[in-house]
């Protein structure tokens, strides 16, 4: 009878740090990409921040506005532009969503060693919650690209912008 109950905890010890390292994966995994530099010729750049949120400029029926934070430092030796036009978003399917009108979207021509943070707003459809899709940062007049996967949030922020 001892040995059963020694077996018993043993297996469900087992259970309990399985199902606990599970957890920890799926909310790793939850974030994506998050926080991961990326590196081009011209650019160091970093998605900050994956949100849905209110935006009355965004008028495309079905659609919701969501707001990618973007941190940029320039490593080339000259001055060089960046902003939310050079971004686009693909889903699953391979359909591309680029950015919406937003007098926030960030850009701007950066100097050497400099550092541009902001937000650039993108309309996604509204059955995108949950979703997996890529973030594709492609310069223009560029051939260079990189991408980031990220997970579309289920619920829009309450976060004010």
């Amino acid at each position: 009878m001892k040995k059963l109950y020694i077996v018993l905890s043993l297996i469900l010890s087992l259970i309990l740090v399985a199902c606990t390292n599970n957890a920890e994966q799926e909310k790793h995994a939850d974030k994506g990409d998050l926080n991961l530099n990326k590196t081009t010729q011209n650019f160091e750049v970093k998605l900050t921040s994956v949100k849905l949120v209110d935006n009355d400029l965004n008028t495309d029926v079905g659609h919701m506005t969501l707001e990618l934070g973007v941190t940029a430092k320039n490593i080339s030796k000259k001055t060089t532009d960046i902003g939310t036009g050079d971004f686009y978003l693909q889903d699953q399917k391979g359909k591309k969503y680029t950015f919406t009108g937003s007098e926030q979207n960030f850009g701007d021509l950066i100097k050497p060693d400099s550092v541009i943070k902001g937000k650039g707003y993108y309309s996604i459809p509204e059955d995108s919650k949950g979703e997996k899709m890529v973030v594709i940062y492609k310069p223009f007049k560029s051939t260079e690209q990189v991408k980031w996967d990220i997970i579309i949030p289920n619920s829009i922020s309450k976060d004010k912008r």
